[in-house]
């Protein structure tokens, strides 16, 4: 006996919105085994294997009785005859199609007897991907034609019919989510510590859903291929432009801070959004192969952005003191260099800004302010600090070869003596952190980092 959705079965139909956000960090803080169940495809299948065969057998049964495929007809002809052969078996199969629109959660007008099915976007994706793989076992591939090809080709027929209306519901979703996700939900006007998108932080979740729902009922080496079905894979892969496209308006628009706060928002959602996609397999990594491309490129364009932002402005004199040095060293040489930049002037320059001391501190406040700025949620604290390390290294570099191809001067601290500094610094302070966000319902005085 099948169960009727609308009926007997509970809509499995979420909006984005109310899917919980998933955070890199702490994948299983939240517990959405409320809203993860499965749909009801056990019912999808006993229709499909079950009623199919029987509208294969009706068609071949009317074709053969009025001869509608005989070999002689030219092809208008046939097409007159199938069509002829699709109305009387249509009206054969008319319960076929009405338990099969309620088991594909298709929303219905209401009946003689007030009742109606809810429209089930969730049930009605499941329901396309298995009446694609349905399709699949009424292709005349032998070629046979006659009354068998006819009867196949109107079971596809069939298949479609139901697909163009399981499709249009679930793409009506779709579209109804991109309208929310282009409100820019929680995103605050001027930027800052917007953190991930709210809109951005929900799809790995719903996509969790989906997963779920595909694989119930199914071998547990059962990958569905997403990629493949040209209606999931192209609105899948629109939903994940209206992400990029939302985070694109929020990261341009007057309001928002352009000195980081831009840069920011642009790197966390990007990273964020590559590392929730792979991590839940090859088969949504290979969907959305083209949209990992392009946020890894934004990712890094943003990063290296506020990297440089973030050193100079904590390092402003020395970056302005080998910026001057380097540009002077290009016209005259290294020799004529202190006479443009005198050594006293460039000694005590360094003496004042690049002490061992002086080092710990500045990098203790990039760190802190880099912790400030990025999300817990997000993940990107300790990828951020590793790049910020290395840029710190190959600047202290160029700068150390500066300072001795034209004052015979040794940089202290060395490039490497820095790099040892930062990584001192995100251990300590990510201690410091911990203690307290354990004691942080305590009432007591913070020193806060300027932005």
């Amino acid at each position: 006996v099948l169960a009727l959705p609308g009926r007997t079965s509970a809509s499995m139909t979420h909006d984005l919105s109310e899917y919980s956000p998933v955070s890199l960090r702490h994948p299983n803080a939240t517990d959405t085994s409320w809203m993860m169940k499965p749909v009801n495809v056990e019912d999808i299948e006993a229709a499909l294997s079950e009623m199919l065969p029987l509208i294969a057998r009706e068609a071949y049964f009317t074709a053969a009785l009025f001869g509608l495929s005989s070999r002689h007809l030219d092809g208008r002809q046939k097409k007159r005859n199938f069509e002829a052969a699709k109305k009387s078996v249509d009206n054969s199969s008319q319960y076929f199609r009405y338990y099969m629109n309620r088991i594909c959660g298709i929303a219905s007008k209401e009946d003689a007897e007030g009742k109606k099915v809810k429209g089930d976007a969730m049930l009605s994706l499941v329901a396309s991907i298995h009446l694609n793989e349905a399709m699949d076992g009424y292709i005349d591939r032998n070629k046979k034609g006659g009354d068998h090809s006819l009867s196949l080709a109107y079971v596809r027929a069939t298949i479609l019919d139901l697909r163009k209306k399981v499709d249009k519901q679930w793409v009506n979703w779709v579209e109804d989510q991109i309208k929310w996700i282009r409100t820019n939900p929680g995103v605050p006007p001027n930027g800052k510590r917007a953190g991930i998108f709210a809109s951005i932080a929900r799809l790995p979740s719903y996509l969790d859903h989906v997963l779920i729902c595909c694989k119930a009922g199914r071998p547990k080496d059962y990958t569905p291929n997403l990629a493949k079905i040209k209606v999931v894979s192209y609105y899948l892969q629109k939903m994940a432009s209206a992400l990029f496209a939302s985070l694109n308006e929020c990261a341009e628009r007057e309001t928002t801070d352009q000195q980081y706060a831009a840069n920011v928002m642009r790197m966390e959602n990007s990273y964020f959004f590559t590392q929730g996609i792979k991590q839940r397999g090859i088969e949504l990594t290979t969907l959305y192969a083209k949209q990992i491309t392009g946020a890894s490129v934004i990712c890094k364009q943003s990063t290296d952005a506020y990297l440089g932002w973030m050193i100079k402005r904590e390092f402003k004199a020395m970056h302005s003191l080998f910026s001057n040095i380097s540009r002077i060293r290009k016209d005259v040489g290294d020799a004529d260099v202190p006479i443009h930049v005198p050594r006293a002037q460039f000694v005590r320059t360094l003496q004042k800004e690049s002490s061992k001391e002086i080092m710990k501190e500045k990098i203790g406040v990039v760190y802190a302010r880099m912790e400030k700025h990025l999300s817990e949620s997000g993940g990107l604290l300790p990828v951020a600090w590793k790049a910020l390390v290395k840029v710190l290294y190959e600047w202290f570099g160029r700068w150390e070869k500066l300072s001795t191809s034209c004052y015979k001067f040794i940089l202290e601290p060395s490039a490497i003596d820095v790099v040892r500094i930062a990584k001192s610094a995100s251990g300590s302070s990510s201690a410091a952190s911990s203690g307290k966000r354990m004691n942080e319902s305590r009432p007591e005085k913070h020193k806060y980092v300027s932005i």
